[in-house]
């Protein structure tokens, strides 16, 4: 859902005999609304004093998106983005969401989301069409599936503003990011709040993990789905669970591994790897067991992190998923890491 290089999916892609309705609907929505220059970085800041309107918002790339007016019908199409909104803006203030926030294994504002009155199918089959039929003033999204990358362009020709981020891929892209969206949305108080508390939790974290030796990093492999019913995956250096790994004094062992993406998972690699400390992502509550094609495997107690009870479950909103909150998880992999091994002493040993 929210890891670059998932497995392309031809039937989500846009569908050029939609192109007559969807160019109807973008000369309504120009009409309506004034132009807005299109976003195709992820950094930047605001170019207007706090509270003024209109704003220009400098994205990192070549142009600025400029939003009108304090944006009253947000349209947050990924579940990164809405997670980053439900921080900063009252839930009616949101038209439209992705269905994946109603998972309370994904989504650490499930509860919020239940006051959001429309959720649609995003990532891989995103539909812009259906996005500009709510007239939203505002688009929120990252452009990392199909769908998503799809449907970009398109809204950004029917006048209305689209903040677009391209990856969600550490705890410092999350803090400038969430300042971004704070800033387009007239909540930057909000925004420099919750950044502020997760400044201070990395700084707790830092000294807590800093007198770890580099020799002692336990390399740590991170398994979750990337979509439903897709089977475990071995999280690639740019998944968020990366950075949460490093900054609690562990080494990603995809890096180990010389991997630069998000990859199907086997059991031969993980043997090869054999990583200290294994962490699993749930995404359905069904912990272990949607795993079980691997750990039904006879590899898998081979695996030096299985024989000495280094595997964690974790939800996949404390792990692959950005959301400012993943910060807390930071220390809960750091206890994890510096625990003393579960192995189990032979009888008489």
């Amino acid at each position: 859902m929210l890891h670059r290089n998932q497995i392309r999916s031809e039937g989500s892609r846009f569908k050029p005999w939609r192109l007559g309705g969807t160019l109807a609907l973008l000369l309504l929505a120009s009409a309506c609304g004034p132009q807005a220059s299109p976003a195709d970085g992820s950094e930047g800041k605001a170019q207007a004093g706090t509270g003024a309107y209109p704003r220009s918002i400098a994205t990192g790339g070549k142009h600025e998106v400029v939003v009108p007016a304090k944006p009253e019908r947000i349209a947050a199409l990924s579940l990164d983005t809405a997670e980053m909104a439900l921080e900063l803006a009252d839930p009616s203030r949101i038209v439209v969401a992705p269905r994946s926030l109603d998972n309370e294994q994904l989504s650490v504002h499930a509860e919020q989301g239940k006051r959001i009155g429309t959720k649609i199918t995003g990532a891989t089959k995103l539909d812009p069409e259906q996005v500009l039929s709510y007239k939203p003033d505002l688009v929120l999204m990252t452009t990392i599936h199909d769908g998503e990358k799809d449907a970009d362009p398109i809204l950004k020709q029917a006048g209305i503003p689209v903040l677009t981020f391209k990856e969600w891929g550490t705890v410092r892209q999350i803090m400038d990011q969430l300042d971004l969206i704070g800033q387009a949305l007239g909540e930057e108080e909000k925004a420099k709040a919750v950044t502020d508390r997760m400044k201070s939790k990395l700084d707790a974290i830092r000294n807590k993990v800093g007198e770890r030796q580099a020799a002692s990093k336990p390399t740590v492999l991170v398994l979750s789905p990337v979509g439903p019913n897709t089977g475990p995956y071995m999280m690639g250096p740019d998944n968020i669970s990366s950075d949460l790994v490093r900054l609690a004094g562990g080494v990603p062992a995809v890096e180990a591994m010389g991997l630069s993406r998000t990859t199907k998972a086997t059991i031969e690699q993980m043997m090869q790897a054999d990583p200290n400390c294994i962490l699993l992502s749930d995404w359905e509550g069904k912990k272990e067991l949607a795993f079980r094609e691997l750990t039904g495997s006879p590899g898998w107690s081979a695996l030096r992190a299985v024989k000495e009870g280094r595997v964690r479950v974790m939800a996949a909103k404390q792990l692959v998923n950005a959301n400012p909150a993943v910060v807390d998880s930071i220390a809960e992999i750091a206890d994890f890491l510096e625990a003393p091994s579960g192995l189990k002493e032979e009888a008489g040993a």
